[in-house]
Formats: C-alpha cells, sequence, structure tokens
C-alpha cells in the first residue's frame, strides 16, 4: 500500500504584511496588518512611524473585529414590517431615498430634512466635505453634529472672546501645562487639536517630564493621567468655572500675568480683575472642595512658567456653566500670554491643507450666533453653520411647518449620545425617514428605515488632512486600501455624492462641480484635497510609514493696520452674569447628593468598540463610587444599585473605585441598548435632561456632573426609560 502524504491539498496562503494606520480617533497611529487570504488576522504598532512609534491602544489593536466582525454588515437593511430589517441593494435604497426625501422637501420645505454628522465620520478624509456638500444642495439650515454635544462651548469662547491669530504656545518645547477634564493616557487627547499628548501618551507625558515639564491635571477623580502630575487638583464636579475663577484671582491680584501681553491684545483686564477679585482661594475651597493652598500653588506654578497652557476636554465642557469654564480657561491662557508672538517660529503642522499665514493680531469677537439661523425651539440660533444637538429632538417632537420629519446621520449614533434618553428615542421613532451610514447595527441603526453599510477603516484608501492639527510635528500619511471590502457595501462619500446625483444636485468638491456620470475615485478625491498643501500627493503615496513635513520657515508676522486694533473681550456682562451664577448656585441636595460624571475608557471611543465581544473588560459599564461612599450607603462591591437624577434612573452594578473623590459617581458614556435583550450595559443619557442646566447660547445641557441619589435596586442589565 503506498504510504499517504500528510501535506495538504493546497498549501496555505502566505500572511502578507500591510502598513497603514488607525482611524478610530484624532491619533491616527501607524499600524502593521497581518493579512491572510483576504482578512486582517493581526494588528501591530508600526515601530517605524514617525508619530506614534509603534503604539497602539487596546482597540486598535482589535481593528481586525472592528472590520469584520460577526456583526458586520455585509449589504445595507432596509426596515420591513415589524420592525426587522432585510437586505437591499445600495442602489436601490439610494434610489429610495432619494424619493422619499424629495417627497418630504415638497410638502414641508427643506428645512425638513436633517442631517447629524457624528465623531467617526471625521476619521475619514473624504465622509466629511463630501455630507457637506449633499447637505448644501438641500437648501435645508437643519445640521448637527456631535461637535454641540461635546465641545461646542470651544466655539462659544471664540466667538464672545475673540482669537488671537498668532497661535498657541507648544506642548514640545513647553515647561508647564494644565489639563483640565480630559485624559489622554485613556483618550489619547490633550484638547481641541492643540497637539498635545495624543500619541503613546504614557511614554510622551513621562519625556516631556523628564526634560522638566510641571503638569498640572483638573479632574474629580485620580484618573491615569493625574497620577503622573507634579500637582492633581480634584474638584467637586461641576464647579471647575470656580476654580479658574480662583487660579485668576491668584495670579493677577499676585501680578503674575503678562502685563505687556494684556495691555497690547485686550480690551477690559480691569474687569477681569474685578470679577474675580472675590474668588479667593478660601472661596475656592468652599465650592471646590480644592485645598486653598493647592489653588496658591497651581496658579504659581502656571503662571511662572515661562511657556505652556491650560487646555480641556470634553469633561468640561459636558458639565453645569461650561460656557463660562471653557472662557475662564481661555483666559487663563491670555492673561498669561501664552501665544506665539510676532517673530517667532508659527506653528506650521498643515502639510496637506492649505497654511493659514499667522499674524501678532486678533480676530475680534463676532458673536455671529446672534445672527444665524434662528430655530423656532427656544429661539436658539445656529452657531457656525449648526444648530445644537440638545435641541435635535424637539426639533423632530414639535409641531410646526418646518419640523424635522428626515434625518441622515452619518458616522453618528444619535440614540445613544442624546441627552434625554427617553424623549431622544421617541424623536428618533416618530421619523417618517431615519438613514443611518453604519457598519454595524448600532441603537440608532435599528431604528432607522434604512442602513447603509459603508466599508470600514482598512478597506478604504485616506490620508491624515483633517488630522493634522492633532498631530504634534508637520506630518502626513496616505494609505491605499488594505483589504477588499465585502460587495455589498459602499465608501461613506460615495453614498453621499450618489444620493446628490440622484436627488438631481450638484456637488461641489475641491473647488470644482463633480461629474456624477463619471465619478471620480477616492485616490483621485484626496489628491484633489492636497492641492494647495507642501507635500505632493505622489510623495506621500510613496512613504508608506508617513512623511515628516520638516518646518516650513513660517513666523508669526505682523499685525495688519486693521488688525492691529482690534482686542481680546476677557469680561463680556454676560459672562461676568454667568461667575456671579456658578458662584451662588448649588445643586447637591438631600434629595440628590451625588454627582454622576461621564468616564472614557481605552477599549472604546464614544459607542464604538463597546459591543466588540472581549474588549471591554466584563462587558458592561459599572457604576464607580468611593469605597467609603458604598460603605455609607451600605452598598457591597458588586451589588445591584438604582441610580436616580431628576431626569430618570437606571439600574447598573457598582463597583469600589478609590481614585475616585469622596460624593462622586462615575459612568462610562454610550453603553447601552434600545433591546432590552443586550447584555451591553446601561446608558447614562436615562439620567439626563434638556430642562434645568441648559446652557444660554448653544443649548447645551448638562451632560456630566449631574446631581443623583444612588440605593440599592434589584439586578437589571438596562437602564429603565
Amino acid at each position: 500500500m503506498p504510504s499517504q502524504s500528510t501535506a495538504p491539498a493546497h498549501p496555505p496562503e502566505p500572511v502578507a504584511r500591510q502598513t497603514s494606520f488607525c482611524r478610530l480617533c484624532a491619533s491616527s497611529c501607524g499600524v502593521l496588518l497581518d493579512v491572510e487570504a483576504g482578512r486582517i488576522m493581526r494588528v501591530l504598532g508600526d515601530a517605524h512611524h514617525p508619530i506614534s512609534g509603534g503604539y497602539t491602544c487596546a482597540k486598535g489593536r482589535r481593528g481586525s473585529d472592528l472590520v469584520l466582525g460577526p456583526d458586520r454588515l455585509t449589504t445595507s437593511m432596509r426596515r420591513s414590517a415589524g420592525d426587522s430589517h432585510e437586505p437591499v441593494p445600495v442602489a436601490q435604497a439610494t434610489a429610495d431615498i432619494a424619493d422619499r426625501l424629495r417627497t418630504i422637501v415638497d410638502r414641508h420645505g427643506p428645512d425638513a430634512v436633517a442631517l447629524f454628522m457624528g465623531t467617526q465620520q471625521n476619521f475619514a478624509a473624504l465622509t466629511p466635505p463630501m455630507a457637506r456638500a449633499w447637505f448644501r444642495g438641500t437648501g435645508s439650515h437643519k445640521l448637527f453634529s456631535t461637535m454641540t454635544i461635546d465641545q461646542s462651548a470651544k466655539w462659544v469662547v471664540a466667538e464672545r472672546m475673540g482669537t488671537y491669530l498668532g497661535g498657541r504656545q507648544r506642548f514640545e518645547d513647553a515647561d508647564v501645562w494644565l489639563l483640565a477634564g480630559t485624559n489622554p493616557i485613556v483618550s489619547g487627547n490633550g484638547g481641541d487639536g492643540d497637539g498635545a499628548v495624543v500619541h503613546n501618551p504614557s511614554v510622551a507625558l513621562r519625556a516631556a517630564r523628564k526634560r522638566g515639564l510641571r503638569l498640572i491635571v483638573v479632574d474629580p477623580r485620580r484618573t491615569e493621567t493625574a497620577a503622573m502630575a507634579d500637582m492633581h487638583l480634584a474638584p467637586r464636579p461641576g464647579t471647575d468655572a470656580v476654580l479658574f475663577a480662583g487660579l485668576l484671582q491668584v495670579i493677577l491680584t499676585e501680578n503674575r500675568h503678562d502685563g505687556d501681553f494684556c495691555r497690547r491684545y485686550t480690551a477690559d483686564l480691569a474687569a477681569l480683575i474685578d470679577a474675580v477679585a472675590g474668588v479667593t482661594p478660601t472661596v475656592v475651597q468652599r465650592i471646590c472642595g480644592v485645598d486653598a493652598n493647592q489653588v496658591r500653588d497651581a496658579a504659581r506654578i502656571f503662571a511662572g512658567g515661562s511657556r505652556g497652557m491650560a487646555t480641556s476636554g470634553t469633561g468640561l465642557c459636558m458639565g453645569p456653566h461650561s460656557n463660562l469654564a471653557e472662557h475662564l480657561v481661555a483666559a487663563l491662557n491670555v492673561v498669561c500670554g501664552r501665544y506665539l508672538r510676532e517673530g517667532e517660529r508659527a506653528d506650521d503642522r498643515a502639510v496637506l491643507t492649505r497654511r493659514v499665514p499667522a499674524r501678532a493680531e486678533v480676530a475680534p469677537a463676532t458673536r455671529a450666533y446672534e445672527r444665524g439661523f434662528r430655530s423656532r425651539i427656544g429661539g436658539v440660533r445656529a452657531i457656525r453653520g449648526e444648530l445644537p444637538s440638545g435641541i435635535l429632538a424637539d426639533e423632530i417632537l414639535e409641531p410646526g411647518s418646518d419640523r424635522v420629519r428626515a434625518l441622515i446621520v452619518s458616522g453618528g449614533n444619535p440614540a445613544a449620545a442624546l441627552p434625554d434618553r427617553g424623549k431622544a428615542l421617541r424623536a428618533l421613532r416618530s421619523l417618517e425617514l431615519l438613514v443611518c451610514v453604519d457598519p454595524r447595527m448600532s441603537d440608532t441603526a435599528r431604528l432607522a428605515h434604512y442602513v447603509i453599510a459603508p466599508t470600514t477603516m482598512y478597506e478604504r484608501a485616506d490620508h491624515t488632512a483633517i488630522m493634522e492639527p492633532f498631530f504634534p510635528r508637520p506630518f502626513a500619511q496616505y494609505t491605499p486600501a488594505v483589504v477588499t471590502p465585502p460587495p455589498g457595501v459602499i465608501e461613506d462619500w460615495r453614498f453621499f455624492l450618489d444620493l446628490a446625483s440622484a436627488s438631481g444636485q450638484s456637488v461641489k468638491f475641491a473647488g470644482r462641480i463633480l461629474d456624477p456620470g463619471a465619478p471620480p475615485t477616492a485616490e483621485q478625491l484626496l489628491a484633489m484635497m492636497t492641492e494647495r498643501g507642501r507635500l505632493p500627493f505622489a510623495d506621500l503615496a510613496a512613504a508608506p510609514h508617513g512623511q515628516l513635513a520638516g518646518l516650513s520657515g513660517a513666523i508669526v508676522g505682523a499685525a495688519t493696520e486693521e488688525g492691529a486694533a482690534h482686542r481680546l473681550s476677557l469680561l463680556p456682562a454676560d459672562v461676568r452674569g454667568e461667575l456671579n451664577a456658578a458662584l451662588t448656585e448649588s445643586a447637591v441636595t438631600k434629595q440628590f447628593p451625588l454627582r454622576l460624571t461621564v468616564r472614557r475608557i481605552r477599549e472604546a471611543i464614544n459607542s464604538t468598540g463597546t459591543r466588540v465581544p472581549g474588549l471591554v473588560p466584563g462587558g458592561v459599564n459599572p457604576a464607580s463610587l468611593h469605597p467609603d461612599d458604598l460603605a455609607a450607603l451600605g452598598i457591597a462591591d458588586g451589588q445591584a444599585v438604582t441610580v436616580r437624577s431628576a431626569s430618570g434612573q437606571l439600574r447598573a452594578t457598582a463597583q469600589a473605585d478609590s481614585t475616585l473623590a469622596r460624593g462622586t459617581v462615575s459612568i462610562t458614556h454610550c453603553f447601552g441598548s434600545v433591546d432590552p435583550r443586550d447584555d451591553v450595559g446601561v446608558n447614562v443619557n436615562a439620567l439626563t435632561g434638556t430642562g434645568h442646566g441648559v446652557q444660554t447660547i448653544n443649548a447645551m445641557p448638562t451632560m456630566t456632573a449631574i446631581p443623583v441619589a444612588v440605593e440599592p435596586g434589584v439586578p437589571a442589565t438596562t437602564e429603565m426609560t
């Protein structure tokens, strides 16, 4: 008998290692992908990447599950009878959507159509400009995004204070830095595009500390970043504005401010000095719970540095008095002169995009939100072309001729992100047309009439043009598609181009009108975006690990004749009124003695990653409290609890966490599910509302530092609505 061979009939395909970059957050870390038979088998950090240097986070390393997990949609879906969904070819879905939009506009006008742009849209370079191009063609004013649910206070500051056009000082040569409401060791971002601590954050912070940087962290929890700081200030949640007023009081009364910068670029320093004069360290200690000596020391350390800034994250912007808190952070930078001066090297991180010349002058406050499109909901006006997402549910539910009846969602999950969970779900369910562009059946997708299945990050060509403000040095990277997408999916940008074409709209992209009969490729569009940059697209495409562009030689120019007369407004009358309110308000009551703060985790970015099996430890988001608070409440670690607020309640599992200050409850946001059978944690927006605590101007609701009560409760896995 002949011997039997044990060799396989066909040898296995070799594993091919591909170079790309991650697109889950602004860091855009370089990665190496081991691809076998068209599937990503392993994700590694790219040690040759000039910016991330081999670093990857937990969710980045699970990129294969995010690209081709078992719940990945490989075709678009249409809601059928019984609220279930059935596959539909994307071309048919696009045609149907265009027809239904046309009917709605014909009956109710263009403002019956809205677009909601989510965080994940921003990590595909072509999607934001193409989605906006389609939206402009509708003629609607109803544009919403996640920016107005967690960071719109930054826009308000620019509109009320103005902007210094010389640029901010850089983290790379700073000797002091203050981080407020952000935890870059976990979330990879130290601020709003300031280039601080977005890549390999732990190593970057240690290196900065080693070269002499003094780090101050403001956060109610002793976060992973706070544990590395020289000084950690832990204010009671929601009292950040008072703390920053107190820091300003010390700096200004002790004459530690930059007098030359203030004389040249501010109009009302005396008003700010007067407003904060009574916010002494003793007052701060009483309201914020931060020791008065710590307040003095932090102010002196920050003002005593020669270079460095105070930057804030969503923790500040989502809390009460967020517009005021952000304004006072900006004022702290202004009075300490933490900006680049005429003749200094300009911030030249623009590589693929057009560089805007830096000038040592001020763009004055314009308060453009006083003149923008006005919503019938509370008379709120658009700011920078967007309406606040806090009023989106009311825009859908409240009767009116321009009530939103059709909503397109791109790269977001408003069912999980919007405040007042019950109202938000009622609103989304009531729409005549809800379209969601999402690779998975998110909460929003489950409610949608159509779900457009897009390519995922390693299935599309891309570059880093819109992420440049987050990079510490001038850098750019291009990646081709690494794996072939399923045949039933479409690139996000192409869906919006096709939708515009089916609706009879023209699309303008990079200064030219596109021909829908001969649409460009993704590579051609990406090249168009770089035409005003300083790095040729061909050179970029030939550099698989990305390319450092080097310094451009640009310097901060002199002020123009007109600009030389402009000044920053440190304390407008409405800001002073907000400060008075923050000093007298007390949200802690006998009924709600604790404050809930939302937090981020390494394993997820908002709702992305929360449902990847085995990624999030335990798979849910417990309610964390200090062990002493648990003991005082008679609650054991791991016990089921009910968390109540004035707006609602939810059930969760208690978890002891000694990094929290007493009186604080902490839960990760954007968990939970509309399907009670899903064991994926609870959604904190069951506790948020759109009534009390909403900011003027931007209708920003209080999304963190929410007064709550915690009590023992029966086991459950979903929030009560």
